[in-house]
């Protein structure tokens, strides 16, 4: 039993020759093989009108363009239209995109440059901005107003910007915070488990108020100090007895 069941298994993997003129099977059409060759007539899909499917729930069907039904069939042929190449033989052309319009896109992208150009120029070195008064183009308004200067001259209103700007005009002024923020988000509203939070500015006085504190213990630590040391001194001269200084005598005799 066994030995048969191993020859049956054996006649499972060998396959018999095929026979005279058998040839491999083919796709329906090849486009990347040069002896596949497409008849004449072509093939019926290539016939087949793609379908008028609606694309949402509220479209209505349309009949398909042309465009559409090339694109369609050539996705169901899988085809690619590359020419095959002549010097070599059984390989295909590398398509490379040309620029046809080539000088009005240069010509585009120069004068949108130019006009780029000419517009930060102007706006940094010749408009007076803000009346004359300081602002971030100040620098370059000046710069060419100095070189105006050597050259031509200035008039009286360029002359008062160059020599004597005048200030920006900005004041900063300190606003309530009950001026732009609510009054229910400045303060939380008390209950029994939610009490009102401290807000930064009463952190910045506690802190303050805590420094202060610390600066007057320290000062008054100094002064004791400097008494401690005044009285420590105070009493190691008066421990001392002053002793009369003895007068020297001359060769001592005199």
């Amino acid at each position: 039993m066994s030995g048969d069941k191993a020859k049956k298994e054996e006649d499972d993997f060998q396959r018999r020759p095929n026979p005279k003129g058998w040839t491999p099977p083919k796709a329906p059409y090849n486009p990347y093989d040069p002896t596949d060759l497409r008849p004449p007539e072509g093939y019926p899909s290539e016939f087949k009108i793609p379908g008028n499917q609606p694309s949402g729930f509220s479209s209505i069907p349309r009949n398909p363009t042309q465009y559409k039904k090339v694109n369609e069939t050539m996705k169901r042929l899988n085809y690619t239209p590359r020419p095959p190449s002549e010097v070599y033989p059984g390989q295909y052309k590398v398509l490379r995109r040309i620029d046809t319009n080539q000088r009005l896109n240069t010509g585009t992208r120069w004068f949108g440059s130019f006009l780029a150009a000419s517009v930060v120029v102007y706006c940094a070195f010749f408009h007076r901005w803000n009346d004359g008064r300081e602002n971030v183009m100040s620098d370059f308004y000046r710069a060419r107003l100095h070189l105006k200067e050597r050259m031509i001259g200035l008039n009286d209103q360029e002359y008062d910007d160059l020599h004597h700007p005048k200030g920006a005009n900005i004041v900063v002024k300190n606003v309530k915070d009950s001026d732009y923020i609510p009054e229910n988000l400045r303060k939380t509203v008390e209950g029994e488990y939610a009490l009102n939070r401290p807000s930064e500015r009463h952190v910045l006085e506690a802190q303050r108020i805590q420094q202060q504190q610390e600066e007057q213990m320290l000062r008054e630590m100094d002064e004791h100090k400097k008494f401690a040391m005044s009285f420590m001194n105070g009493e190691s001269t008066s421990g001392e007895e002053e002793k009369p200084d003895k007068r020297k005598k001359w060769f001592g005799i005199f």
